[in-house]
């Protein structure tokens, strides 16, 4: 979803078609892209996503995992573990919005 064109449409589509037991997973983060997301941005994709799905079934992610693809080292180990800090940061400010 951090990839994602039309954010809104994709969320429409996953309301649409989410049962009751499934957990959504959003992507918040890019990890191709070398710049380092906000926590502000995280929590920002994360309130939108909570108006189309549960905050129960909500859950953060990145779009696709930082594990390098054949030989691509592009992303730095910091780069990641920054990136995931962001993730952690940005969920909690979104948990304190909807409280």
């Amino acid at each position: 979803m951090a990839g994602e064109q039309d954010r809104q449409r994709a969320l429409k589509i996953i309301r649409e078609h989410m049962k009751p037991d499934q957990r959504i997973f959003v992507g918040v983060i890019a990890p191709i892209n070398p710049r380092i997301e906000t926590p502000e941005e995280v929590r920002d994709q994360t309130l939108d996503a909570a108006k189309y799905i549960p905050l129960e079934q909500l859950g953060t992610t990145d779009d696709c995992g930082f594990s390098p693809f054949s030989d691509d080292t592009s992303t730095t180990r910091e780069t990641a573990f920054a990136k995931i800090r962001v993730r952690v940061l940005g969920t909690a400010l979104a948990s304190e919005a909807l409280a």
